[in-house]
């Protein structure tokens, strides 16, 4: 099997439409939103793995920089694999192909959050040399407000 990783083109929307659908549920996004974060979105990258000349995952990677710090750092948002393609060495060559893409762009380090009970997942982190950290995310979502 031959197995490629790249940055993910306007030619892939489609395919990573797709792909994300099937992470993260139907009506996510929008195709024209999708398209849209390609074309100019300069603060995430995202790559696109092909098994055999088919699309099978994506990884999506968001630069931060901070004025208090004089480095970026790296948050991997997305990691999607197929079903049937997991176990096969995608996602370590993923990993390995976005460290090469990055090492020479002044990066201080790699984040990542995944739920506390994806317990693969967090074998997998661990085995790419990440390490769990003692942080706790915190969120807040804005309330909608309506119109009488």
């Amino acid at each position: 099997m031959k197995i490629e990783i790249r940055k993910a083109l306007i030619s892939d929307v489609d395919v990573l439409y797709k792909l994300n659908e099937d992470f993260n549920g139907k009506g996510t996004t929008q195709l024209e939103l999708l398209k849209n974060s390609i074309i100019n979105n300069e603060q995430e990258i995202v790559f696109i793995a092909t098994a055999d000349n088919k699309a099978v995952g994506f990884c999506c990677v968001q630069i931060f920089k901070s004025m208090c710090y004089s480095k970026y750092y790296l948050e991997i948002t997305e990691l999607y694999i197929d079903e049937k393609y997991r176990r096969l060495g995608i996602a370590t060559k993923m990993f390995e192909y976005i460290e090469e893409y990055f090492k020479d762009k002044n990066i201080a380090g790699y984040q990542l959050f995944t739920g506390k009970t994806n317990y693969n997942a967090q074998a997998f982190y661990e085995k790419q040399g990440y390490i769990k950290s003692d942080e706790i995310m915190y969120r807040k979502r804005p309330q909608m407000k309506y119109s009488d």
